[in-house]
Protein backbone atom coordinates (compact mmCIF):
# COMPACT_ATOMS: atom_id res chain seq x y z
CA UNK A 1 0.00 0.00 0.00
CA UNK A 2 2.82 2.31 0.86
CA UNK A 3 4.59 1.52 -2.41
CA UNK A 4 1.49 2.45 -4.42
CA UNK A 5 1.18 5.77 -2.69
CA UNK A 6 4.90 6.50 -3.09
CA UNK A 7 4.70 5.72 -6.82
CA UNK A 8 1.58 7.84 -7.17
CA UNK A 9 3.33 10.78 -5.42
CA UNK A 10 6.49 10.63 -7.58
CA UNK A 11 4.80 9.47 -10.77
CA UNK A 12 5.05 12.82 -12.57
CA UNK A 13 8.76 13.16 -11.72
CA UNK A 14 9.50 9.63 -12.91
CA UNK A 15 7.66 10.21 -16.18
CA UNK A 16 9.59 13.48 -16.70
CA UNK A 17 12.90 11.76 -16.01
CA UNK A 18 12.00 8.96 -18.41
CA UNK A 19 11.12 11.43 -21.16
CA UNK A 20 14.34 13.41 -20.61
CA UNK A 21 16.39 10.21 -20.93
CA UNK A 22 14.54 9.22 -24.15
CA UNK A 23 15.00 12.73 -25.55
CA UNK A 24 18.73 12.78 -24.78
CA UNK A 25 19.12 9.33 -26.35
CA UNK A 26 17.36 10.46 -29.51
CA UNK A 27 19.41 13.63 -29.68
CA UNK A 28 22.72 11.86 -29.17
CA UNK A 29 21.88 9.17 -31.75
CA UNK A 30 20.90 11.76 -34.36
CA UNK A 31 23.59 12.51 -36.96
CA UNK A 32 22.07 15.81 -38.05
CA UNK A 33 24.59 18.65 -38.51
CA UNK A 34 22.89 20.93 -35.97
CA UNK A 35 22.59 18.07 -33.54
CA UNK A 36 26.30 17.30 -34.02
CA UNK A 37 27.16 20.93 -33.15
CA UNK A 38 24.93 20.69 -30.12
CA UNK A 39 26.65 17.48 -29.00
CA UNK A 40 30.05 19.12 -29.41
CA UNK A 41 28.90 22.16 -27.45
CA UNK A 42 27.44 19.92 -24.74
CA UNK A 43 30.68 17.93 -24.58
CA UNK A 44 32.64 21.19 -24.21
CA UNK A 45 30.34 22.38 -21.44
CA UNK A 46 30.64 19.04 -19.62
CA UNK A 47 34.43 19.11 -20.10
CA UNK A 48 34.66 22.64 -18.69
CA UNK A 49 32.44 21.62 -15.79
CA UNK A 50 34.62 18.61 -15.06
CA UNK A 51 37.77 20.76 -15.29
CA UNK A 52 36.24 23.22 -12.84
CA UNK A 53 35.35 20.43 -10.43
CA UNK A 54 38.88 19.00 -10.83
CA UNK A 55 40.46 22.44 -10.27
CA UNK A 56 38.46 22.93 -7.09
CA UNK A 57 39.56 19.52 -5.86
CA UNK A 58 43.19 20.28 -6.75
CA UNK A 59 42.98 23.63 -4.94
CA UNK A 60 41.81 22.07 -1.68
CA UNK A 61 44.33 19.24 -2.04
CA UNK A 62 47.22 21.65 -2.61
CA UNK A 63 46.04 23.92 0.21
CA UNK A 64 46.03 20.95 2.61
CA UNK A 65 49.41 19.79 1.33
CA UNK A 66 50.88 23.30 1.75
CA UNK A 67 49.51 23.40 5.29
CA UNK A 68 51.20 20.07 6.07
CA UNK A 69 54.48 21.23 4.49
CA UNK A 70 54.35 24.52 6.43
CA UNK A 71 53.84 22.60 9.67
CA UNK A 72 56.77 20.30 8.86
CA UNK A 73 59.03 23.25 7.97
CA UNK A 74 58.08 25.02 11.20
CA UNK A 75 58.91 21.91 13.21
CA UNK A 76 62.25 21.52 11.43
CA UNK A 77 63.09 25.20 11.99
CA UNK A 78 62.30 24.89 15.70
CA UNK A 79 64.36 21.70 15.97
CA UNK A 80 67.30 23.34 14.16
CA UNK A 81 67.08 26.38 16.45
CA UNK A 82 66.99 24.12 19.51
CA UNK A 83 70.04 22.21 18.24
CA UNK A 84 71.84 25.49 17.54
CA UNK A 85 71.03 26.71 21.06
CA UNK A 86 72.38 23.45 22.51
CA UNK A 87 75.60 23.78 20.52
CA UNK A 88 76.09 27.35 21.75
CA UNK A 89 75.34 26.32 25.32
CA UNK A 90 77.81 23.43 25.08
CA UNK A 91 80.47 25.79 23.75
CA UNK A 92 79.87 28.21 26.63
CA UNK A 93 79.96 25.42 29.20
CA UNK A 94 83.19 23.99 27.76
CA UNK A 95 84.75 27.45 28.00
CA UNK A 96 83.56 27.85 31.60
CA UNK A 97 84.81 24.40 32.57
CA UNK A 98 88.18 25.15 30.98
CA UNK A 99 88.40 28.43 32.88
CA UNK A 100 87.47 26.74 36.14
CA UNK A 101 90.08 24.01 35.70
CA UNK A 102 92.83 26.53 34.90
CA UNK A 103 91.89 29.03 37.60
CA UNK A 104 93.46 28.89 41.03
CA UNK A 105 90.37 30.54 42.55
CA UNK A 106 87.70 28.71 44.54
CA UNK A 107 84.76 29.07 42.12
CA UNK A 108 81.04 28.31 42.37
CA UNK A 109 79.09 28.07 39.11
CA UNK A 110 75.84 30.06 38.83
CA UNK A 111 73.23 30.68 36.16
CA UNK A 112 71.71 34.08 35.42
CA UNK A 113 67.94 33.76 35.92
CA UNK A 114 66.99 37.43 35.78
CA UNK A 115 68.24 40.89 34.85
CA UNK A 116 67.13 44.27 36.13
CA UNK A 117 68.01 47.78 35.03
CA UNK A 118 66.70 50.82 36.90
CA UNK A 119 68.35 53.92 35.51
CA UNK A 120 71.99 53.73 36.69
CA UNK A 121 71.40 50.64 38.83
CA UNK A 122 72.12 47.31 37.14
CA UNK A 123 71.90 43.91 38.76
CA UNK A 124 71.30 40.27 37.87
CA UNK A 125 69.62 37.41 39.70
CA UNK A 126 71.52 34.14 40.18
CA UNK A 127 70.30 30.65 41.06
CA UNK A 128 72.65 30.21 44.06
CA UNK A 129 72.39 31.22 47.71
CA UNK A 130 73.55 30.46 51.22
CA UNK A 131 72.93 26.73 50.64
CA UNK A 132 75.77 26.94 48.08
CA UNK A 133 78.11 28.53 50.65
CA UNK A 134 78.14 31.98 49.04
CA UNK A 135 77.79 35.29 50.87
CA UNK A 136 77.51 39.02 50.33
CA UNK A 137 80.37 40.87 48.55
CA UNK A 138 81.84 37.75 46.93
CA UNK A 139 83.23 38.68 43.46
CA UNK A 140 81.59 37.41 40.29
CA UNK A 141 83.67 36.57 37.21
CA UNK A 142 83.59 34.86 33.82
CA UNK A 143 86.50 33.74 31.67
CA UNK A 144 86.66 37.23 30.08
CA UNK A 145 87.01 39.04 33.40
CA UNK A 146 85.24 40.80 36.26
CA UNK A 147 81.42 40.91 36.27
CA UNK A 148 80.59 42.39 39.69
CA UNK A 149 79.87 41.21 43.23
CA UNK A 150 77.04 39.75 45.30
CA UNK A 151 75.06 42.34 47.22
CA UNK A 152 71.98 40.39 48.37
CA UNK A 153 72.06 36.68 49.20
CA UNK A 154 69.04 34.50 49.96
CA UNK A 155 68.75 30.81 50.67
CA UNK A 156 68.71 29.63 47.06
CA UNK A 157 69.05 32.80 44.95
CA UNK A 158 71.14 35.96 45.01
CA UNK A 159 71.37 39.42 43.45
CA UNK A 160 74.63 40.67 41.99
CA UNK A 161 75.75 44.27 41.48
CA UNK A 162 77.40 44.67 38.07
CA UNK A 163 80.50 46.58 37.09
CA UNK A 164 78.10 48.69 35.00
CA UNK A 165 76.40 50.17 38.07
CA UNK A 166 76.86 53.74 39.29
CA UNK A 167 77.52 52.55 42.86
CA UNK A 168 80.13 49.93 41.94
CA UNK A 169 83.78 50.74 42.72
CA UNK A 170 86.95 48.66 42.59
CA UNK A 171 90.63 49.51 42.77
CA UNK A 172 92.38 48.80 39.47
CA UNK A 173 95.88 48.96 38.00
CA UNK A 174 97.38 49.07 34.52
CA UNK A 175 99.10 45.77 33.94
CA UNK A 176 101.97 47.28 31.94
CA UNK A 177 102.95 50.41 33.91
CA UNK A 178 101.34 49.62 37.31
CA UNK A 179 99.41 52.94 37.45
CA UNK A 180 96.62 52.69 40.01
CA UNK A 181 93.12 54.16 39.94
CA UNK A 182 89.44 53.56 40.72
CA UNK A 183 86.98 52.35 38.09
CA UNK A 184 83.46 53.76 37.91
CA UNK A 185 80.54 53.68 35.48
CA UNK A 186 78.84 56.87 34.35
CA UNK A 187 76.39 55.41 31.83
CA UNK A 188 76.62 53.83 28.39
CA UNK A 189 78.83 50.87 27.60
CA UNK A 190 82.12 52.31 28.89
CA UNK A 191 83.67 52.99 32.31
CA UNK A 192 86.16 55.59 33.49
CA UNK A 193 89.40 55.23 35.46
CA UNK A 194 89.45 57.94 38.13
CA UNK A 195 92.16 59.44 40.38
CA UNK A 196 95.01 59.00 37.90
CA UNK A 197 97.38 62.03 38.03
CA UNK A 198 98.22 63.84 34.80
CA UNK A 199 101.30 62.70 32.88
CA UNK A 200 100.88 59.16 34.24
CA UNK A 201 102.10 56.37 31.97
CA UNK A 202 98.73 55.19 30.65
CA UNK A 203 98.30 54.37 26.96
CA UNK A 204 95.48 53.26 24.69
CA UNK A 205 95.29 49.47 24.67
CA UNK A 206 96.69 49.01 28.18
CA UNK A 207 95.13 46.07 30.01
CA UNK A 208 93.35 46.98 33.25
CA UNK A 209 93.18 44.45 36.11
CA UNK A 210 92.13 44.49 39.75
CA UNK A 211 94.87 45.75 42.06
CA UNK A 212 94.11 43.45 44.99
CA UNK A 213 93.73 46.36 47.43
CA UNK A 214 90.88 45.76 49.87
CA UNK A 215 89.32 42.53 51.08
CA UNK A 216 86.81 41.79 48.30
CA UNK A 217 88.51 41.43 44.91
CA UNK A 218 91.59 39.26 44.38
CA UNK A 219 94.52 40.65 42.43
CA UNK A 220 94.80 40.26 38.67
CA UNK A 221 91.16 39.89 37.56
CA UNK A 222 90.83 41.36 34.08
CA UNK A 223 88.58 44.44 34.04
CA UNK A 224 89.03 45.97 30.58
CA UNK A 225 91.32 47.91 28.26
CA UNK A 226 92.10 51.61 27.87
CA UNK A 227 89.99 53.02 25.04
CA UNK A 228 91.17 56.67 25.19
CA UNK A 229 93.07 59.14 27.37
CA UNK A 230 93.02 62.93 27.64
CA UNK A 231 94.32 65.72 29.88
CA UNK A 232 92.93 69.15 30.69
CA UNK A 233 95.12 72.09 31.88
CA UNK A 234 92.48 72.96 34.47
CA UNK A 235 92.29 69.50 36.04
CA UNK A 236 94.72 67.50 38.14
CA UNK A 237 93.72 64.05 36.88
CA UNK A 238 93.62 62.35 33.49
CA UNK A 239 90.40 61.36 31.77
CA UNK A 240 90.68 57.68 30.94
CA UNK A 241 87.97 55.72 29.14
CA UNK A 242 87.83 51.98 29.79
CA UNK A 243 86.17 49.34 27.63
CA UNK A 244 84.97 46.48 29.91
CA UNK A 245 86.34 43.03 29.13
CA UNK A 246 82.93 41.38 29.69
CA UNK A 247 79.97 41.59 27.32
CA UNK A 248 77.19 42.20 29.85
CA UNK A 249 74.44 41.81 27.25
CA UNK A 250 75.20 38.12 26.76
CA UNK A 251 75.71 36.96 30.36
CA UNK A 252 74.12 33.56 31.01
CA UNK A 253 76.52 31.63 33.24
CA UNK A 254 78.99 33.09 35.76
CA UNK A 255 81.30 32.06 38.59
CA UNK A 256 81.26 33.31 42.16
CA UNK A 257 84.68 33.57 43.81
CA UNK A 258 84.63 32.15 47.33
CA UNK A 259 86.98 33.90 49.71
CA UNK A 260 90.19 31.94 50.07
Amino acid sequence: MKTDRLFSYYKDYLVLLFLVIISMSLVLSNQNKQVTYFKLWLAGVMGSFQEGISAIGDYFYLAKKNEILLLQNTRLALENEAMRELRLENARLRELIGFREKSKLNLVAAKVIGKKKRGFINDIMLNVGTIDSVSKNMPIVVSDGLVGKLHQVGKNKSFAQLLLDQNFRVSIITQRSRVKGIIAWKGGSYCVMNEVPKRSDVKVGDLIVTSGFGEIFPEGLQVGTVESTSESPRELFMKIKIKPAVDFKTLEEVFIVRQQ
